[in-house]
């Protein structure tokens, strides 16, 4: 029988702030490439986010278009970027021993309000009127 390569990318065999076990191999350098891809993607893809959203937000104020984009994208923003972060916070706080400071929902926050924003975004653009 064949054996198939392992997948380039994929789910995190463990979550080391739920796992006591998966910690301790993090820590020994016992889990796949992929643990540190996941950070790293994850940190870029976040990054990102916010240039775009920040980026689109200020253009719809200061050109005066999406007013719906102009008037809410300001405060979503504010909490993508108190979400982000508490993120590193929290991780600071698992990595000293101290807890996991809600890291699971910060992170969950920071996906919804990404998703929020995208919805005002489209939205917007679905309703811009052409002069």
């Amino acid at each position: 029988m064949q054996r198939l390569a392992p997948p380039i990318s994929g789910p995190l065999v463990c979550a080391s702030t739920a796992n006591i076990a998966c910690d301790l191999r993090e820590q020994a350098g016992l889990v796949p490439w992929t643990h540190s891809a996941h950070a790293i993607s994850s940190s870029l893809a976040t990054t990102g986010a916010i240039i775009g959203m920040t980026g689109l937000t200020l253009a719809a104020h200061r050109h005066r278009i999406w007013p719906l984009l102009a008037r809410t994208g300001p405060t979503l923003v504010a909490l993508e970027l108190a979400a982000t972060l508490w993120t590193p916070a929290a991780v600071a706080t698992f990595t000293t021993g101290r807890g996991t400071f809600a890291l699971g929902i910060a992170q969950r926050l920071q996906v919804a309000l990404i998703a929020c924003w995208l919805v005002v975004l489209a939205r917007s653009v679905a309703t811009q009127r052409h002069t």
